[in-house]
């Protein structure tokens, strides 16, 4: 399987878990790769085709680079020396190809409308996605005609579905520089952080899990229901409980989920393994639980939760935070894109908090510490050192 194969099924959100693993060593391995990502990533938000890059040649034996790194895996080695995979070439070709699609590529006999890549959609049970505007108020209907959801500005509500159903799944989807709020059939809160994606049944099944899957930060109010267990998964890790506050954030390109409790008790165990007889990591409240994807392992440290929560209500809190992380966190938050060209600057360290800032006054504030110069075309942000 080709490096090119990889990206286009990780936009696609079809990725293995193994294929997740690989791909993340390769975002990380350099600046470069991140960059084409995400533009590879604004071309298929906006129509454009990218399965073109499936043409390429990597020049790379993708299939080979996953044998190797597995058996590195298995003898408890570190991966990052055997992927340091040629990908020069393929970069460049893919970046020429990023151009030659463009920014706004759509074809003309396609049907399906171009939905904006700032819209928060809901993609319905048939495929069929709608784009939300925050300032409505609208009831959505099924095709049966009955009311499947009400929406209230920033809120969707299905506690008001009381028709019996088979399964049938959702998914709310909310970009960067936005956040908002489900309440799901059986009354638990969901608030969703920007760039962020939740999977969830329109109406919950009576004698099964509650389960939804979380792509990205959200914080959640679970109605207590003692028969039914609220399972959310994230990032190959199973958070269960019966009734609480938490929040948890997975983006995908972040290496760890990590779990904050602020009131009730959650478990925590790998999907993969399930929660067998009961089988878990209790988390108390006031304390993180970071689960390591990639080596399965987890961590817990004593936090302030609001910290970690206080996003809900529109604001950016960053303690003791290195600017590599900083710059993930502003580019979901105020929807930028933002290239470091000042290498030094990503292991410094800051403590802050913003909510009203724009992101010029967030920026100038980190120059008063560590001086740096910045240019700003559009949402595009470029960091040099200061002249």
């Amino acid at each position: 399987m080709e490096i090119t194969l990889i990206i286009v099924k990780k936009i696609k959100d079809r990725l293995t878990d193994q294929e997740q693993l690989y791909f993340d060593f390769w975002i990380s391995e350099s600046e470069e790769n991140r960059l084409l990502f995400h533009r590879l990533q604004f071309i298929e938000k906006n129509g454009g085709d990218i399965s073109q890059v499936l043409e390429l040649d990597s020049q790379a034996d993708w299939l080979g680079v996953l044998d190797r790194s597995e058996t590195q895996r298995k003898k408890k080695k570190h991966l990052h020396t055997s992927l340091q995979f040629p990908l020069k070439y393929a970069a460049l070709l893919i970046i020429g190809l990023c151009l030659s699609i463009g920014y706004l590529q759509y074809s003309s006999d396609s049907k399906r409308p171009l939905v904006p890549t700032d819209a928060i959609t809901l993609q319905l049970g048939n495929g069929e996605v709608k784009v939300i505007a925050p300032n409505e108020i609208k009831s959505i209907t099924n095709k049966k005609g009955s009311v499947l959801v009400k929406q209230v500005e920033e809120q969707l509500d299905y506690s008001i579905h009381r028709e019996d159903t088979e399964l049938s799944y959702n998914t709310l989807k909310v970009p960067y520089g936005k956040r908002f709020t489900l309440i799901l059939s059986d009354s638990t809160v969901v608030h969703l952080n920007a760039g962020s994606s939740l999977k969830y049944p329109v109406k919950f099944i009576p004698g099964q899990n509650r389960q939804v899957f979380l792509s990205g930060e959200g914080y959640f109010n679970v109605y207590k229901d003692k028969r039914h267990p609220f399972v959310v998964s994230a990032g190959g890790m199973d958070v269960q409980v019966l009734g609480t506050h938490f929040n948890i954030s997975s983006y995908k390109l972040d290496r760890k989920v990590s779990t904050v409790l602020v009131e009730g008790s959650v478990m925590l165990y790998p999907a993969q393994k399930g929660n067998k007889n009961g089988e878990g990591t209790l988390l108390q409240p006031g304390f993180k639980a970071d689960w390591d994807k990639f080596h399965e392992q987890i961590e817990f440290e004593k936090v302030d939760t609001h910290t970690y929560t206080d996003w809900v209500k529109g604001v950016l809190v960053l303690k003791r935070t290195s600017f590599k992380q900083i710059i993930e966190k502003l580019q979901r938050h105020y929807n930028v894109t933002i290239e470091n060209r000042y290498e030094k600057l990503n292991g410094q360290v800051f403590t802050a908090t913003f909510d009203v800032e724009s992101i010029d006054d967030v920026l100038n504030s980190f120059t008063l510490e560590t001086p740096f110069e910045y240019q700003i075309t559009d949402n595009h942000i470029i960091i040099f050192p200061q002249k």
